[in-house]
């Protein structure tokens, strides 16, 4: 009897810590709305890769964990946040960002538009694009920054 409630405590030590892991190791893909897209995506020297997609497109269906898959790609990646925008829900930010087809990709830094993603749909594309745009126009601000200087 003892030995079974040591294996139950065991097994479920054994749970909590696989648990515990996945949590640990899954990166966050951000919801934004119109209360917080604005603020977000203004945040200083991040750059922000949103997803803007529709419940009821297929294009958006197709793309399965993609999104959520680069969200786990790119943890770790100082100053860049993974974002996603039900349209659907979010109509004035889409509107906003001047958005008229789904799947749409776009990355912010500092509040800006700086590029749209039309390349193919991997992670490996996908993160490599966010990286050197992000790198781009932090370069860019902080030519910005020097020249004001």
């Amino acid at each position: 009897m003892e030995s079974d409630r040591r294996f139950t405590l065991l097994l479920l030590l054994l749970l909590l810590f696989l648990i515990s892991i996945t949590v640990h190791t899954e990166a966050e893909v951000i919801t934004l709305t119109p209360d917080s897209f604005s603020d977000k995506v203004k945040e200083k020297d991040t750059a922000w890769f949103v997803k803007f997609c529709v419940p009821w497109c297929k294009h958006c269906k197709n793309l399965g964990t993609l999104w959520d898959d680069l969200g786990k790609a790119m943890e770790g990646e100082d100053e860049i946040e993974i974002g996603e925008v039900d349209c659907g829900v979010s109509k004035p930010v889409c509107s906003k960002v001047d958005i008229h087809s789904y799947p749409t990709f776009k990355l912010f830094y500092d509040g800006e538009e700086v590029a749209k993603y039309q390349g193919p749909r991997d992670v490996e594309s996908l993160k490599t694009f966010a990286l050197e745009e992000a790198e781009k126009a932090a370069e860019k601000a902080q030519l910005g920054i020097d020249k004001e200087l």
